[in-house]
């Protein structure tokens, strides 16, 4: 009884550090892999005030990472944001992952350059190619205006 109890606790205790991502001493460490940075649009050509979904993902150590502000060429806004981090164990080694969304807005025609974007990781820096994206005025501009009734997106 005494032996089930103490494998038990021990098995616990284990299950505990993953958990919390502390790395019991057996050699190894859990989170050793370098960080990894991208970043990526859903469409690099659009009208203006078509919105653009930029995500960028951190993969890896996140441990001390941290994120500067995001900057922008004058021109684009951002409408929205959003963060998700995901952990999953494979092959007995944990992963992490974030990802940063961020919905923007051009609000002038013209081609802009986003990024590169940067993180810093145990004072290195990490930077992701940048990205062109080409912004032009619809040949026909939108209309707010509906019949009565009539439901529309913006």
């Amino acid at each position: 009884m005494q032996t089930r109890l103490w494998w038990a606790a021990r098995v616990s205790g284990a299950a505990l550090c993953l958990l919390l991502g502390a790395v019991p001493d057996t050699g190894t460490a859990v989170f050793a892999q370098d960080l990894v940075c991208t970043a990526a649009v859903d469409k690099t050509s659009v009208n203006v005030g078509e919105p653009i979904k930029l995500t960028i993902t951190l993969g890896g150590d996140l441990t001390g990472v941290k994120l500067p502000p995001l900057a922008l060429p004058e021109g684009l806004v951002v409408a929205a944001q959003s963060q998700s981090t995901n952990f999953a164990i494979r092959g007995g080694a944990a992963e992490r992952s974030m990802s940063l969304v961020y919905v923007i807005v051009p609000q002038r025609a013209g081609s802009f350059e986003l990024g590169p974007f940067a993180v810093t990781h145990r004072r290195k820096e990490i930077k992701t190619d940048p990205i062109t994206i080409t912004v032009e005025k619809p040949a026909v501009p939108p209309s707010l205006k509906s019949a009565p009734g009539e439901r529309f997106t913006l």
